[in-house]
């Protein structure tokens, strides 16, 4: 008669059988894991890339409704649409598997978005309060000077006859005219024809609209045509990827 197996034995038996098992699940969950990380630190670096555009975007697309409460719609539909066609694109396929097989990932972009934003949104703010401060000749000054403090050598035009430049910068070779324009409203077409006039009397490489305000679509629309550089004076660093043509 054989002897009973024992209790122990069989456990031994079952965790020898479940190791190879539990070894693996180790595996995939570190993997996973480690997927996760990369796949968020990625999306991290590409917010920051496009933060200053996001912050714009946000001011442009909430609105206060006639009984005070922000309507938050577009916006939403915005940040689902970088989250989708701009960070996405840029995951590794590991990190998409691992973004795919975790839905929580993408409430965990849209408020990193949301935080981020906000809090540029509300440094910015403080910043526009004290430039909109400005006199329009004082604007002209403080744009210059960040241009100076990018490498440029720039002046300021004389305010009559300045044949639509404020601002005359050059760098590496590369001549740059600049329309300056401290406005309560949004800046249109005027400021691009005038910056693109100025580009041409100048015999300057590009041209450029720098201002405190939003741009009207129409301006957008002629600036695309005319190869006129539309800028928030917190993008002036922008100017410096310019090159001769």
């Amino acid at each position: 008669m054989a002897a009973p197996i024992g209790l122990d034995t069989i456990l031994v038996a079952v965790a020898a059988l479940l190791a190879p098992l539990l070894l693996f699940c180790v595996v995939v969950y570190r993997r996973q894991s480690a997927a996760i990380r990369s796949a968020m630190a990625t999306a991290s670096d590409v917010i920051g890339e496009h933060l200053e555009t996001l912050t714009r975007r946000r001011a442009m697309l909430i609105r206060i409704d006639d009984y005070g409460v922000a309507d938050t719609g577009r916006w939403q539909d915005e940040i689902r649409h970088f989250v989708d066609n701009v960070i996405r694109p840029r995951f590794s396929e590991e990190e998409r598997r691992a973004v795919a097989r975790g839905d929580w990932l993408a409430g965990h972009f849209r408020d990193e978005i949301e935080d981020r934003v906000l809090a540029r949104a509300r440094s910015l703010e403080s910043a526009n309060q004290a430039v909109s401060a400005l006199t329009p000749g004082a604007f002209e000054a403080h744009c210059a000077g960040a241009l100076t403090a990018r490498g440029w050598s720039a002046r300021t035009t004389v305010a009559s006859g300045d044949q639509g430049a404020d601002i005359i910068a050059e760098k590496s070779g590369v001549r740059l005219v600049v329309q300056c324009k401290l406005f309560q409203r949004p800046v249109g077409n005027k400021a691009v024809q005038e910056a693109f006039a100025a580009r041409e009397h100048y015999g300057a490489h590009h041209a450029a609209v720098v201002t405190n305000a939003e741009f009207t679509r129409s301006a957008r629309d002629l600036a695309a045509t005319t190869g006129v550089v539309l800028l928030h004076y917190t993008q002036m660093s922008g100017l410096d990827r310019l090159g001769p043509e």
